[in-house]
């Protein structure tokens, strides 16, 4: 049995039978894990509003028989200024879901964790945020991650990152 406090950012939310949620986390500490939030989707829960994708939190997690369970989370940013528009909602979702499927479970990868803090960061607060910006990050993604040494065009990174995942990159419309 263990709890840890850390600071993580929300990469997927799954509903479950009753009133759980399976929360995908990525901390600086663990990596990315899978949570349990048991009781989330009940109408008094308080920690329903922070676990949306892509919200920094701060979080303690219990492990039991190596599962986790998210205990209590505190919102740090819900980073408003990305979800208030369309356009960076979307390449928000873009990012999370090729970080989501690039990152191996349980294995803490604190260049990547910064990246995706820069970011967000970033993301939220330039107003002239491009496409050619979330290229630039996904190029650095992967090159953090060991999958490339040099930067690709969008068509050959959406290429290059289909083939590693397996599967085809939603389409977005910007």
């Amino acid at each position: 049995m263990k709890t840890l406090k850390t600071e993580a950012v929300i990469l997927k939310k799954k509903s479950l039978l009753n009133k759980d949620y399976l929360v995908t986390i990525f901390s600086q500490e663990e990596g990315k894990i899978k949570t349990f939030a048991k009781g989330a989707k009940k109408i008094t829960s308080r920690r329903i509003s922070h676990l949306q994708t892509g919200n920094l939190i701060e979080t303690i997690i219990y492990r039991k028989d190596d599962r986790y369970y998210l205990q209590e989370t505190q919102l740090i940013s819900g980073f408003s200024k990305i979800k208030d528009s369309q356009v960076k909602s979307q390449y928000l979702y873009y990012f999370i879901f090729i970080l989501e499927r690039l990152l191996a479970e349980n294995q803490r990868d604190t260049s990547a964790y910064n990246l995706l803090k820069k970011f967000l960061i970033e993301l939220s607060e330039d107003a002239n945020f491009k496409e050619l910006k979330l290229y630039k990050y996904i190029n650095k993604l992967i090159q953090d991650l060991g999958y490339s040494k040099e930067d690709k065009s969008s068509h050959e990174l959406r290429l290059f990152i289909e083939e590693l995942i397996n599967e085809k990159l939603p389409l977005f419309i910007i």
